[in-house]
């Protein structure tokens, strides 16, 4: 019988965590014992459980601080998340007398298990990357403005001329060359484009990996009648709609908020569309001087329910995806599962989630005009027969159980090949 550990450090806060809650729930619905193992616990569910205890969480803050104060010591225009895994937590230890068979490790990032666990852990693994880290050095996405050191390694001869300090990134990445030297991780990439990083990088070329798309509760995201959705959200009919948002969707800025702002203005200032469109963004409270957008805009604030997020998806008529950087966003996979057209840049995983013309538009990488032609092709040629394409490439590649059925087929094969 197959039980597997998911091991991520959050059940529901943020991007990896809901698409590692989602694989957990679909597998436990295709009857596999599998439980997911988290540092912070949101939800209350039995098939989550948070096993280092209460104290845990007070010894997190302080390794969680302690970390920071090192992590300030090296300067570098990489503005990502950075995680050292320095810290022993004692959840290697506590998995290795577990009775799982198999252990699926998510985002690990922020002090959950240190790099040195990970090497410790004596059970077969898969590894679902939601990001470059495990790949890369303490960051968990490339440097835009310096990118390609995860391919090389890092050396005191490839660190980019204007990083200072503490070279952190080069110290996290020779730990993870020492501590996995001799491990195998079957890898799992939502999307091609990451799979092909991983190929490429110093530390995993040699590792196995599988693309395997994050799914999603199709009951759950489903196309709503349009009139409707405008009526609860108290939205006009008559008017068209772009939707942006994200987590930190504003602030966070591999979202791609300053890209998307010169965009609408160009849209707004189209005879077509000016008067009659209007934007929505949810993932940001209206700030208080707010951003000239050249049409009006509604703050949508921070839905974490999965109901308000159907309906605003499918009150809207395209989704715009501005992501300077992604893997696979759960945002267009629910844009699409509830049937909204989504344009985005061509880079990451997007050509996993678009096909172009068919369900959305891909516009060329940081192309601004491109974007704005991008979002008004969608506008006007909006209609049943795309948003019919959106849902079907839903259930297709992203349905909770088809991408569950694949892991489930994964562990056999490792578990059959020990």
């Amino acid at each position: 019988m197959i039980k597997v550990l998911h091991i991520n450090t959050w059940d529901m806060d943020g991007g990896a965590a809901r698409a590692a809650y989602r694989i957990n729930l679909g597998l436990r619905n295709l009857g596999v014992n599998s439980r997911m193992v988290v540092l912070n616990q949101r939800e209350s569910n039995p098939a989550v459980m948070r096993p280092l205890g209460a104290y845990s969480k007070v010894t997190q803050k302080v390794k969680g601080l302690s970390a920071q104060i090192l992590l300030d010591a090296q300067h570098s225009t990489n503005t990502v998340t950075h995680s050292l895994n320095f810290f022993t937590s004692g959840l290697a230890d506590w998995i290795n007398r577990s009775d799982a068979n198999i252990v699926n490790l998510h985002w690990v990032g922020g002090e959950m298990i240190s790099v040195e666990e990970i090497g410790r852990l004596n059970k077969p693994i898969c590894w679902t990357m939601h990001d470059m880290w495990p790949f890369s050095g303490a960051e968990h996405y490339d440097d835009l403005h310096s990118p390609g050191r995860y391919q090389q390694g890092y050396y005191a001869n490839n660190r980019p001329h204007d990083y200072s300090g503490l070279d952190l990134d080069a110290w996290v990445w020779r730990r993870k060359r020492k501590a996995w030297a001799d491990k195998t991780f079957q890898l799992i990439s939502p999307s091609h484009w990451l799979a092909d990083c991983a190929g490429n990088s110093a530390l995993f070329s040699k590792q196995p990996c599988r693309v395997i798309h994050n799914g999603i509760d199709l009951k759950r995201f489903h196309p709503l009648d349009r009139k409707q959705a405008r009526s609860i959200l108290r939205l006009r009919e008559d008017r068209r709609y772009v939707l942006f948002g994200a987590i930190s969707s504003t602030s966070d800025a591999r979202k791609g908020f300053h890209l998307l702002l010169p965009a609408i203005r160009r849209l707004a200032a189209m005879p077509e569309f000016a008067g009659n469109t209007e934007l929505l963004i949810f993932g940001a409270n209206a700030p208080v001087n707010p951003v000239d957008f050249g049409l009006p805009v509604h703050y949508m604030g921070h839905l974490y329910d999965e109901i308000s997020l159907a309906i605003l998806y499918s009150a809207a008529d395209v989704f715009a995806s501005p992501s300077m950087q992604d893997n696979l966003p759960n945002t267009l996979v629910e844009a699409l599962a509830c049937g909204t057209p989504c344009v985005a840049f061509d880079i990451g995983g997007m050509q996993d989630l678009i096909e172009h013309e068919k369900t959305g538009y891909l516009v060329n990488a940081y192309d601004i005009e491109g974007l704005s032609a991008g979002l008004a092709q969608a506008l006007a040629d909006d209609g049943d027969s795309k948003r019919e394409a959106c849902r079907a490439k839903a259930e297709k590649s992203f349905g909770e159980l088809v991408v569950a059925e694949k892991y489930l087929a994964l562990y056999r094969e490792m578990l059959f090949d020990q």
